[in-house]
């Protein structure tokens, strides 16, 4: 049997959903660790890693293998290749970055979708499928189903033209990128201003009006529960570099305490 995608079916349900990023460690055994955690989803960062394919496509298999969705963040050009690609390797989803336009999104769905919802090239034997001996509509019917697209809204231009993005067949989710967000509003990194938390209230209430769920990342428990309280329920959890680095900064000065040492000896 080709796989389903819990992950997919949480949102349906408008249950909050969590996740963490691979952003560092491409050694097999994470996939494992953030199964082990109790992760629904990981995300594969390809737009700001030097990770190659052959490295997304096997992080890809092993969490399909392991029982926590892999979402794959492809480079930022949105070729249909970039997208079709990680999908084949078996990702289960993919966080498309900077999407501005309806019409952007339709040529995504197009190229990611079987027919008839699109033309994505036809290859039905593969981590993709599970090597599943079925028929093609069979085939088919499934992976256009339990295949996960987020939306990242990263600009003005998206926001302004999110209820036509929202408009179209194929959009499983919306996800905020508040970094690229604040710097496209000019008040880069400026994560209290105003201007940014309005626009998050103001994308929030399009989802809901249009029924999709929608989150942004949160980097402690604390931000993952305002989110929930806001009706998030896409909610990436940190990231495997930052949740090592938080940890040792949190150890390493208790140690040196401990050892009789400042932290500049």
């Amino acid at each position: 049997m080709i796989k389903s995608n819990p992950a997919k079916k949480l949102l349906s349900e408008g249950k909050p959903t969590f996740g963490t990023w691979i952003t560092l460690c491409p050694h097999p055994r994470i996939v494992k660790i953030l199964s082990a955690a109790g992760f629904d989803f990981v995300i594969i960062e390809m737009e700001h890693t030097d990770f190659s394919f052959e490295t997304v496509a096997r992080l890809a298999m092993l969490a399909r293998e392991a029982g926590v969705v892999p979402v794959v963040r492809p480079p930022g050009t949105l070729k249909p290749h970039d997208l079709t690609r990680p999908l084949d390797a078996g990702a289960q989803g993919l966080l498309l970055p900077a999407v501005d336009s309806a019409e952007q999104m339709r040529e995504i769905i197009h190229a990611t979708k079987y027919y008839p919802l699109g033309n994505r090239p036809m290859n039905l034997k593969g981590p993709h499928t599970d090597y599943h001996d079925g028929s093609p509509q069979e085939i088919i019917e499934h992976l256009n189903a339990h295949t996960l697209t987020v939306v990242m809204i990263e600009s003005p231009k998206a926001i302004e033209n999110l209820d036509d993005i929202l408009g179209v067949d194929g959009v499983d989710c919306i996800m905020l990128g508040p970094d690229d967000l604040s710097q496209e509003m000019g008040i880069p990194g400026d994560m209290r201003n105003p201007k940014l938390l309005d626009a998050f209230d103001h994308v929030f209430a399009t989802c809901r009006k249009h029924n999709v769920p929608y989150g942004l990342s949160c980097h402690s428990p604390e931000l993952a529960e305002k989110w929930v309280g806001k009706g998030a329920t896409w909610l990436p959890y940190s990231n495997d570099a930052a949740i090592v680095l938080n940890a040792m900064r949190a150890v390493v000065p208790k140690l040196m305490e401990i050892g009789g040492r400042t932290a500049t000896e």
